[in-house]
This record gives C-alpha cells, sequence and structure tokens, in this order.
C-alpha cells in the first residue's frame, strides 16, 4: 500500500553486511556473545584463513621474486602481477584494520548511541536515505558473485572436461591461483588440499577487501547523515532578536553537536585515511593487469572473466569514493543551512556566532592520508587516468 510508510532503518542494519563479511572468516569485531562451541569454530576457521592466506602470500610473492620463471611471457607477467597487487592490497587492509580495530570499534559504538532509537527520531533523520542503495548493493553482490565464479570455475572446468573425456583424458587439476606451492598439485590428494588453501585464501582476501571499504562505507553514511539532520534544524531555526538567550542556547548546542561530529569523523580519518590512499595505487596496478590480461585472453571464458573482474573492482573504488565525496558534501551543507536560514532577524550576537559557524563549517570534512589524497569523486577520476596511462604504456612496451 503507497499509503503506509516504509520502515526506518537500524542501526545494525547499517553495520550487518561489514559485519558479516568478516564473521564469514570467523572473525567478530563487534564480539558478539555466543556460545563457546560457536566461539571455537569462529575461531578455527580464522586461524585456518589466516594461515592460508600467510602460506599462499608467501608463494606469490616468491614467484614474482623468481623472475626467470615467468619471463617473457606478457600474460604470466600480467597474471601473476594480478594475483600480487590483489594479495598485497587485502595485506595492507588487514594489517590496517588489526592496528586500528579498536578504535573502529569505540566509534562504532559512539555512532551507536547517537543513532535515533524512536521510529519518529529515525524519520525526522530521514535514515533510510543514508542506507545502502540499490545500485551499491548490487555493486556489492555482483563483485562478490564474479569472486565465486572465479572461485569455483576451475574445479567446474576440470571435472567437466574429465567427464565429456568419460575417463579417457587426464584430469586437468585447474586452480583458482596459478602459484605453486611447498606440495604436488597434480595428484587427487594434494589438488584437494591445494583447493582448499586456495579457497580460504581467496575468501579472505575477498571478504577483508570488500568488509574494510563496507565499514568506511557504513560510518561514513552515518556521519553524512548526523551533518544533514544538523544542517536541517539549522536551516529551519527562526531567530528572534527578543529571544536573543534562547537563540544563542540553540547556537551553543548546535556547535556541541557540530564538534562531536567532527571529532568523530577524525576517527575515520584516523582509520581509514591511509588505508585508502594506498589502496588507490593497488587498485590502479590490479586494474591495469586486468585489463591487459583480458585483452591478451581475447574472447574466452578466461578473459571475460577477467573483464568482469576489471569492472567489479572498478565499481567498488567507484563505491568507496561516492561515500567520501557524500561526506564532503554534507560536512559543507551546514555553512549552506547557516547561510540560508533567516540569520539576519536575530540579534548582533546571534549573527557573530552564525558567521563563525559559516567559516568552521566551510572546511570540508574530508578523509584523507594526511591532507595528501583525498577519496572521493576525485580520486576515482585519478585512479581511472593512472589505469590507463600504465594500461598503454605497458601495451605500447610489449608490443614493440
Amino acid at each position: 500500500m503507497s499509503g503506509v510508510k516504509k520502515k526506518q532503518r537500524s542501526f545494525e542494519d547499517f553495520s550487518y553486511m561489514a559485519e558479516i563479511m568478516f564473521k564469514s572468516l570467523g572473525y567478530d569485531l563487534m564480539d558478539t556473545p555466543r556460545s563457546r562451541w560457536r566461539n571455537i569454530l569462529m575461531r578455527g576457521y580464522f586461524i585456518l584463513c589466516l594461515v592460508s592466506s600467510l602460506y599462499e602470500s608467501f608463494f606469490v610473492t616468491y614467484r614474482i621474486l623468481e623472475w626467470e620463471s615467468i619471463a617473457g611471457s606478457p600474460s604470466k607477467v600480467m597474471r601473476q602481477g594480478l594475483h600480487f597487487f590483489y594479495m598485497f592490497s587485502a595485506q595492507v587492509k588487514f594489517f590496517t584494520f588489526m592496528v586500528y580495530r579498536k578504535k573502529l570499534r569505540v566509534l562504532i559504538n559512539n555512532l551507536k548511541d547517537l543513532y535515533p532509537e524512536e521510529e519518529d527520531q529515525r524519520r525526522q533523520y530521514d535514515v533510510n536515505s543514508f542506507y545502502f542503495s540499490r545500485a551499491t548493493r548490487s555493486v556489492m553482490y555482483f563483485y562478490y558473485m564474479v569472486m565465486i565464479l572465479m572461485a569455483f570455475h576451475p574445479l567446474i572446468q576440470s571435472c567437466i572436461m574429465f567427464a565429456v573425456g568419460l575417463g579417457k583424458s587426464d584430469f586437468l587439476y585447474l586452480r583458482i591461483f596459478p602459484t605453486q606451492l611447498s606440495f604436488d598439485v597434480r595428484n587427487p590428494k594434494g589438488y584437494i588440499l591445494g583447493y582448499i588453501i586456495d579457497l580460504t585464501y581467496s575468501q579472505f582476501i575477498v571478504n577483508v577487501s570488500l568488509g574494510t571499504d563496507l565499514w568506511m562505507m557504513c560510518v561514513s553514511s552515518q556521519i553524512s547523515m548526523h551533518f544533514a539532520y544538523l544542517a536541517k534544524v539549522l536551516s529551519s531555526h527562526l531567530p528572534n532578536r527578543e529571544r536573543e538567550n534562547e537563540d544563542r542556547d540553540f547556537l551553543v548546542s548546535v556547535v556541541r553537536r557540530h564538534q562531536v561530529i567532527l571529532r568523530l569523523q577524525k576517527d575515520v580519518n584516523q582509520v581509514f585515511g591511509l588505508l585508502l590512499a594506498s589502496n588507490l595505487f593497488t587498485t590502479a596496478s590490479l586494474l591495469c593487469c586486468m585489463a591487459f590480461y583480458s585483452v591478451v585472453q581475447g574472447f574466452n571464458l578466461e578473459g571475460i572473466s577477467y573483464l568482469m573482474l576489471f569492472l567489479s573492482v572498478a565499481a567498488q573504488f567507484y563505491m568507496v569514493s561516492s561515500y567520501g565525496q557524500m561526506l564532503i558534501d554534507w560536512s559543507i551543507q551546514i555553512a549552506a543551512a547557516a547561510y540560508e536560514h533567516k540569520w539576519y532577524e536575530g540579534s548582533i550576537r546571534y549573527i557573530k556566532d552564525i558567521a563563525f559557524i559559516m567559516a568552521r563549517a566551510q572546511r570540508p570534512a574530508e578523509i584523507s592520508a594526511r591532507g595528501i589524497i583525498i577519496i572521493s569523486f576525485d580520486t576515482f577520476k585519478t585512479l581511472m587516468t593512472i589505469t590507463y596511462r600504465f594500461f598503454a604504456v605497458i601495451r605500447q612496451t610489449v608490443g614493440k
């Protein structure tokens, strides 16, 4: 029914996707109470994923250092480079996440305390407008489906090729990653063990990569929501010279609320700024390798799968950049609200205080690495420019 008001999202709705990415790895950031045996199972699986990640990361790096084995083959170089940069990006994200996990937990709890509890309050905040949009959710689902397809495609292909041959041809023993491990994977037992390591390693880097971005988007959207509500309250205020004390009390409450939000934004910047800045360069390298490898492979199943991966990774970074841009836009909206409301009907002291608020709010809240790289739409443009230039240089070099 069109007349029925849509239920407003809870705080848990905002954090659910980010939490599930890490919970599925066996790690619970918020330490949700659960039975002892479930904690043991989760910790055991987390250790398995972590060990698999470290084990395979070592051989991915060793393979790069062992340059003679891949030199002379552009496709091998690009594919190995793709795996290295994807692994490196995920490991940097995981390391940063673990270093700042306590600060992130405190930040999330502080945002939870500020979140409107009652349904009417949530409507005033218009919380649903700051929840992940359908386009954002579609990008996340598409990204994860591409990863699942690439994870199980080698196994399915090996089984199909063996079944079509009706046992006359050898089993191909295709794996997710081309990395050579410390044991033989060309036999049934070694193949099963190798594929389990590949799967847990793949899940680890995919969930860490997407999960950290989701946490950044979750907290950024929350802070943007508070900026928007503060701008809404300020723009609707009607000052009066005869109510100078009440107007000043109102501005004091606005300034205090604004300072609280700015402190939370600084915490976001501290937790995610360096991580996202470093991610810009690894993502550019990833996109370059994916684009070149797709062109080299041509129009076949593997080439198409890497093209889909290129689109999903680019869309993921666009999604991250959009939330950085949203934070910038809503933070400066407070200055616009202060200017547009009827400040001229207030007292002289009120006008001076409003001028101070406008001056402070004109400096946008940003997610950046010490102000060097700011996460925004301009960052996404820079990323695609870097990718195109890298791709053009490498293709020209290989084509000679």
